[in-house]
């Protein structure tokens, strides 16, 4: 299971909402605890989109702070309770990851030193079992000798002492720290300053630290922090059906037309129809003119993800270089290769943003699929995580749901009419219904033609304007 947590730095414009959405897709997150996302409850729904299923936030104003945490689609992850801060701060969410207890929280700490904030998240969060997994900028180093590019120095904080503290206190652990003690390397740089600070930070309940992988810091191109990701081996994973569809940015390129007319031409050529029956040559047409499609889209993706993975790699050795020499020519390599990846980025979300638009003129006025999908949003996931057994236990096997809801349904639709099914208490509660009656009076009231007075306040009750006049 791959978690990351990220200083978005404000996420209004669609555009860098789609290359965040898409960035935390290319690196597989299932979950994501962002940080100043700048949205207000309503705009906040905009990321429950793609392959985001659950969206939960905790907002302040369209132009600061706010915080959120988003799940992957059918991750076997089942809410139970949430609690958020009034002031856009942090958001903790409590649910089930399988069978597991875990208890989420995504933290944007203020930049000014507030030991105060700190203390009320961690009391709230005593509330909630653990493990805990914490992800957020909390704007100050805990060691402000390893955690600072600068030479000078700086006492450590009030606020950097209260999470130490409550670290001890909560039994957590800095993932990163724990796994790299003497490493130098910083999430956040300050163009003000100059300088370099390792203040975004990933704690962990120490229960925990048998599951991790890794963790790393990912490059820092999109927003000013770089983003955290932890890697914790999964207790259940869930894989959904792959649904194949054709890539129509081949159509886009004259090489892949080239490739595909020849691939088309070459079939026909050894597979005519007068040594074969027609609907098997285009069965097997088909078949073959598919492996051809995805062997380009693969190529092409690859190729792709090849080129964004050596700008990143680039990118992360120009940072090595720049902790070691903060000079203005590894500065301004460093530029150069985020620059490079912020047009890659840019152009993929632009491309998407396209489709959709196009997509949306298509169809967005007929009842079809896409009327069928934005419904389907709105109903409840898919998964069901979970299921109470007629024993009173509960159980988490996906194989266990199924079989319950099958016995179910097939117990509820078999037929139970006979003497020692429904008939009796069917016909015994038949008997005792008293069904009203009206009276002759008023059965003649009601089958007497209409009179002239009844058609008059008929027409005088109507709108003035929408209805003929007594003439």
């Amino acid at each position: 299971t791959t978690y990351i947590s990220w200083n978005i730095n404000g996420i209004n414009h669609p555009i860098k909402r789609k290359r965040i959405l898409n960035f935390l897709s290319s690196h597989r997150a299932q979950v994501a605890l962002l940080q100043e996302t700048h949205l207000t409850q309503i705009e906040h729904e905009k990321l429950r989109k793609g392959w985001v299923g659950k969206c939960f936030y905790s907002s302040y104003s369209s132009k600061a702070r706010g915080v959120a945490i988003l799940i992957k689609k059918n991750s076997p992850f089942r809410f139970i309770s949430q609690s958020t801060d009034s002031n856009g701060r942090y958001i903790i969410v409590h649910g089930r990851w399988g069978s597991r207890p875990i208890t989420l929280v995504s933290v944007y700490a203020p930049n000014i030193d507030d030991p105060l904030m700190v203390q009320n998240l961690f009391l709230r969060l005593a509330q909630y079992p653990s493990p805990w997994i914490i992800g957020g900028d909390f704007n100050c180093p805990l060691d402000t000798v390893m955690d600072r590019s600068s030479s000078t120095l700086a006492p450590c904080s009030h606020m950097a002492q209260t999470i130490v503290n409550s670290m001890g206190e909560c039994n957590l652990t800095d993932i990163w720290r724990h796994l790299h003690p003497k490493t130098r390397e910083y999430s956040h740089y300050s163009h003000t300053h100059k300088s370099l600070s390792q203040i975004d930070l990933f704690l962990i309940s120490s229960s925990l630290i048998h599951c991790v992988q890794d963790c790393n810091f990912l490059p820092r191109y999109i927003s000013d922090y770089s983003p955290v990701c932890v890697r914790l081996e999964a207790s259940v994973d869930l894989q959904s059906s792959y649904r194949w569809r054709f890539d129509s940015q081949l159509l886009a390129r004259e090489d892949s037309i080239g490739e595909i007319k020849a691939a088309i031409q070459e079939f026909f050529h050894f597979n005519n129809s007068r040594s074969s029956p027609p609907d098997i040559v285009w069965e097997a047409f088909k078949a073959t003119i598919r492996g051809k499609v995805i062997a380009l889209s693969s190529a092409h993706k690859k190729a792709f993800q090849q080129q964004t993975i050596d700008l990143e790699r680039g990118l992360r050795g120009a940072e090595t270089e720049l902790y070691k020499n903060n000079s203005p020519e590894n500065r301004g390599r460093v530029a150069s290769l985020q620059h490079e990846l912020n047009m890659l980025s840019s152009s993929r979300a632009e491309r998407a943003m396209l489709r959709s638009r196009s997509r949306f003129y298509a169809r967005g006025d007929k009842p079809g699929k896409m009327l069928a999908w934005q419904l389907r949003r709105e109903e409840a996931s898919r998964l069901i995580p979970s299921i109470r057994l007629p024993d009173g236990t509960l159980s988490f096997s996906p194989g266990v749901v199924n079989e319950t809801f099958c016995n179910y349904y097939a117990t509820l639709y078999s037929t139970q009419w006979g003497e020692g099914g429904l008939r009796g208490p069917m016909t015994s509660f038949l008997d005792g219904v008293k069904i009203p009656e009206i009276s002759e009076e008023v059965r003649a009231q009601m089958g007497a033609p209409l009179s002239i007075l009844e058609i008059e306040g008929a027409i005088d009750s109507l709108q003035k304007g929408k209805g003929g006049g007594k003439e």
